[in-house]
């Protein structure tokens, strides 16, 4: 009847993949858009070097930039699925695009070494934001640019200290940011989850009976409306029985109400394996007396379905000492067809009618409205 609340795992699981989506959306239109500044502001300054060179430098990281504002990563597989490999791939094709550029301004001058670290510096925290949920691949991404990086200043620089260490340090900012971050968005999807369970746990007690675990009044009503505008649109049948314990107040007397509270669980146990279908309902209507909806049944199906009941529950063997119908607790039943103009009040009063009638003269039986 009501929908399972995700498990904290499943949802952190489709929480990072919706975020690394955006995150990689995200990430790309900053690339493309400096990727084209990168490349005409080399054009304005040096306009003598070689053209060719610094078109195929950065036509690669144009072109997966530009794939990667427009894609959506979130369609490539279902996001409920435990893969990450296609972030995998495409930051690391878009990480080597950027050193491939990097290494052409450093190639053709070696002044524009400052240029280079200061871009490697904002495209590294901007992934840290982009891809915090997912360590591994923010860590591939810091581990390249960091490792040219440093490459560029052992090669360029008298100094090795100095860089190894500026690189672990750096390393190390960029991993205790995202353990913090992380450790957010993991608080942040554990609220929502607890939320949605609260949610579903107050709807839980909103539409089912405390006792019996099934479908209240209430909820049924609903459902009934819903399923009579439904077979006015489609002409589908749809019938309703309307049961009632026979001689529960004399149970309850005789055996105490603890006794008369597990014949009304049993019962409802017995409905809820006898009528099982999508759509059909079980509720308890009131006291002793349940209720069951048949979509898409004709008052022929409705009678079986009832005769069914019957015998299952004189199978159970639920002993009623005080009970004139039987030596086990019985059901009286009346059973209804919906017909084309019947309101929800209508359709209930016959079966309530069919049900008193067998109640006034027979008991453990079923009365049905042709």
């Amino acid at each position: 009847m009501l929908k399972p609340t995700p498990t904290f795992e499943h949802q952190l699981h489709i929480e990072t993949q919706q975020y690394l989506a955006k995150g990689c959306r995200w990430i790309s239109i900053l690339s493309f858009v400096l990727g084209l500044v990168t490349f005409f502001a080399k054009l304005y300054n040096n306009p003598n070097q070689d053209l060719m060179f610094t078109t195929l430098s950065i036509l690669p990281l144009v072109g997966v930039s530009f794939y990667g504002s427009v894609h959506n990563f979130l369609h490539a597989e279902k996001p409920d699925v435990e893969n990450f490999n296609r972030y995998y791939r495409y930051i690391l094709a878009l990480v080597l695009c950027w050193v491939t550029v990097c290494n052409m301004l450093v190639v053709q001058g070696i002044s524009a070494q400052v240029r280079v670290e200061a871009i490697l510096h904002l495209l590294i925290f901007s992934l840290s934001v982009a891809l915090f949920p997912k360590r591994g691949i923010l860590l591939l991404s810091v581990f390249v640019m960091a490792s040219y990086m440093a490459t560029l200043r052992i090669f360029y620089s008298e100094e090795l200290f100095f860089p190894i260490v500026k690189m672990l340090c750096f390393a190390g900012v960029v991993i205790s940011g995202q353990q913090v971050m992380e450790k957010w968005f993991r608080k942040a999807v554990f609220k929502d989850v607890e939320n949605q369970r609260l949610f579903e746990e107050l709807n839980q007690l909103a539409l089912t009976d405390g006792l019996t675990k099934l479908s209240n009044r209430r909820h049924f009503d609903m459902m009934l409306k819903k399923e009579i505008q439904h077979s006015e649109r489609t002409g589908q049948p749809m019938s309703i029985i309307l049961m009632d314990i026979d001689y529960f107040k004399k149970l309850n007397d005789y055996l105490g109400h603890q006794r008369g509270d597990e014949c009304l669980v049993e019962l409802a146990k017995l409905l809820k394996n006898q009528i099982k279908r999508p759509r059909d309902v079980c509720a308890r209507y009131g006291g002793e007396e349940f209720i069951v909806l048949l979509p898409e049944t004709d008052v022929t199906g409705a009678v079986d379905v009832a005769h069914k009941v019957k015998i299952k529950l004189n199978k159970l063997g639920f002993r009623h000492p005080d009970s004139a119908a039987s030596e086990f607790v019985t059901v009286s039943q009346g059973v209804a067809q919906w017909r084309k103009g019947m309101t929800v009040e209508q359709l209930v009063k016959q079966a309530d009618d069919k049900l008193y009638e067998v109640k006034a003269n027979s008991r453990n039986n079923i009365a049905f409205a042709l």
